[in-house]
């Protein structure tokens, strides 16, 4: 017998069998005898050592389960809680859960879920099941629980259902803030470009099979950099944020509207009987923007373009997000608050235009382009008093290629600084040999010189080089002439980059004797502050007023107003685009001292010009 030699007298704990010929076995009993007491300790000490290590093994978890995050609970048949680890207090703030159903722990609006999946858990005996559930804290905020089911009913220790519930709010929200930033535009709320495409993609799919139309509109904000340039990026901002909001306002539930970038916005409709129904869909929306906008800095009006592409056109996503494009493109050069539709020649017309901006990357400034002058008169005399200088590229094989269709290119490449350089330049060589001729024609005629001038057109961007004031000074050095005979003529675009350093500029320039004008006035973000705020000499009234005159009364009253208001502040008026005899006697009348336009004269070369001074030195007229 494994016997053990104990004070209480315990019973053997197992018996060794030896099995061998009695004769030999019995001269080996004593060696047997303490055999069996050696492996009576031996077995001794291997159940001592398991039941410890069972002891240290539950005293382990147990130290686990009351001091992890997780929150542990164990189910009775009732599904109400027979056991909560003590991390349910902090997590769930319940001083005590124990006795509490499950489903008092879950919103309302859940417990059923909660219901049916506890009776499949107990129905098919899952081990191990998870879940994402909404759980009610003690003051009833909810928060999102990761779930771990496990079905130890059976396990003699547990006999319930045991669920581990970990706290993943935080996490949750923050995987909605990264999936909400990887689909949707930060500052307006709107659907992003890579959401916008796809959802492009499913109203395809979704049109080719009921046989509706898909439309998709690109909108842009008109003149939006002059309004975030004057009135700051903050402004900006807001504008955009509350345009998100007026397009919001013009789509279905089924249609969407995304921010691409900047002020281009997106719009995707569907359902659509025909391309028509997109056309009428985008007349809405420009007439959306009549109302204006209320913002912290007053009240803005903006218009938007807009441009069209249909199914009619493609059905691929991406071409037709690029017809659109191409369509915006020829909505903003017709005017402001226009849509127009995607048509074949759009693209024709791009690689046209990619190729002239080719060619002009290409070509020589002082070889290339010619000057041409239009001359300046007095409306009531007709007396010659300057020329407007005016750049043309005659083209070896497209012909004399206009400046709207050149100038604009020049400008995004930058190519207009070292172009306007030149004719500048150019310009002022030619009126310093106008002024020549005609000093020595007014000598020999004992009559005094004419004052002439020439007036030099300025983009913006050439406007904000930094060296431009230093060329300007150049210009005249070279040329020889003094500095009121040059005026140069800014856009007021230039005007509304304040940040720029503009009013500084502008100084530098009259400090030196150049005037300066403000060409095609009336055409932008007009403000008569401008005329007062910056050192203006001259003011060029827009062609497009010019031709309202003898039709509209109110025409001619807003005309008349400008030139008052420009006597009034001592700044010349210079009528823009004359074309009859008509349009020159109401502006006489009116006031307005200068003007050009082809009733004078179409532009000449420097040669027609000088011919043009020298009748004009001897007889003042034209």
């Amino acid at each position: 017998p494994l016997a053990l030699d104990r004070p209480s007298g315990d019973p053997p704990i197992g018996v060794l069998v030896v099995a061998g010929v009695e004769s030999e076995l019995l001269d080996v009993r004593t060696t047997l005898t303490t055999l069996a007491e050696q492996s009576a300790l031996a077995v001794e000490r291997f159940s001592l050592s398991q039941e410890i290590n069972r002891q240290d093994s539950e005293a382990y978890f147990r130290t686990l389960v009351q001091n992890t995050s997780d929150v542990i609970l164990i189910l009775d048949a009732g599904e109400r809680v027979r056991y909560a680890s003590s991390s349910a207090v902090p997590v769930l703030g319940y001083p005590t859960l124990e006795g509490r159903r499950l489903t008092d722990l879950v919103p309302p609006e859940d417990s059923q879920t909660v219901v049916r999946m506890l009776a499949d858990m107990r129905a098919h005996g899952w081990k191990d099941r998870r879940e994402h559930w909404r759980v009610l804290r003690s003051d009833q905020t909810r928060i999102e629980v990761e779930v771990r089911c496990s079905d130890l009913r059976e396990e003699p220790t547990v006999g319930g259902l045991v669920l581990t519930l970990r706290d993943v709010t935080e996490r949750r929200q923050l995987e909605r803030e990264l999936t909400h930033r990887a689909f949707y535009d930060s500052l307006t709320g709107l659907a992003n470009r890579v959401l916008f495409e796809d959802r492009t993609g499913h109203a395809l799919t979704r049109g080719r099979r009921e046989g509706s139309v898909v439309g998709v509109l690109f909108v842009d904000v008109d003149d939006f950099k002059v309004i975030n340039d004057t009135l700051g990026h903050g402004v900006g901002d807001e504008l955009l944020v509350a345009v998100s909001l007026r397009l919001s306002t013009t789509i279905r539930a089924s249609d969407t509207a995304a921010r691409i970038g900047g002020d281009e916005f997106a719009m995707l409709t569907g359902d659509s009987m025909s391309p028509r129904d997109v056309e009428t869909f985008a007349d809405h929306v420009i007439e959306a923007f009549r109302e204006p906008f209320k913002l912290t800095s007053g009240m803005v009006n903006v218009s938007v373009s807009v441009g069209i592409a249909t199914t009619e056109d493609s059905d691929d996503a991406a071409e037709l997000f690029a017809h659109s494009d191409l369509a915006l493109y020829s909505a903003k050069t017709a005017g402001k608050g226009q849509w127009r539709r995607y048509k074949p020649e759009l693209q024709t017309n791009l690689i046209e235009r990619h190729k002239l901006q080719e060619s002009l990357d290409a070509t020589n400034v002082e070889t290339s382009f010619a000057v041409r002058y239009q001359p300046i008169v007095e409306l009531p005399t007709s007396n010659l008093v300057g020329f407007e200088a005016l750049v043309r590229w005659p083209h070896s094989t497209r012909g004399v290629v206009l400046p709207e269709q050149f100038i604009a290119l020049a400008e995004e490449s930058g190519q207009i600084v070292p172009l306007g350089a030149w004719v500048l330049g150019q310009a002022t060589s030619d009126a310093a040999g106008w002024r020549r001729e005609g000093a020595r024609r007014a000598y020999e005629d004992d009559l005094p010189p004419a004052p002439l001038y020439v007036s030099v057109n300025v983009s913006a961007r050439q406007f904000r080089d930094a060296g431009f004031v230093d060329m300007a000074r150049r210009a005249l050095e070279s040329s020889g002439i003094g500095p009121e005979t040059l005026v140069l003529e800014l856009t007021e675009s230039v005007l509304m980059s304040r940040g720029d350093n503009v009013l500084e500029c502008m100084k530098e320039l009259t400090d030196l004797g150049i005037r300066i004008a403000i060409d095609d006035f009336g055409t932008g973000y007009s403000s008569l502050s401008y005329l007062r705020e910056f050192p203006i000499k001259i003011l060029k009234i827009d062609k497009s007023f010019i031709d309202g005159l003898g039709v509209s009364n109110q025409q001619y009253a807003l005309i008349e107003g400008i030139v008052n208001i420009a006597e009034t502040l001592g700044i010349a008026v210079i009528a823009e685009g004359i074309e009859n005899t008509m349009q020159r006697d109401l502006l006489a009348s009116m006031g307005c001292p200068l003007g050009q336009g082809y009733l004078f004269a179409q532009p000449m070369n420097s040669t027609d010009a000088e011919s043009l001074v020298h009748s004009s030195q001897r007889l003042g007229l034209l």
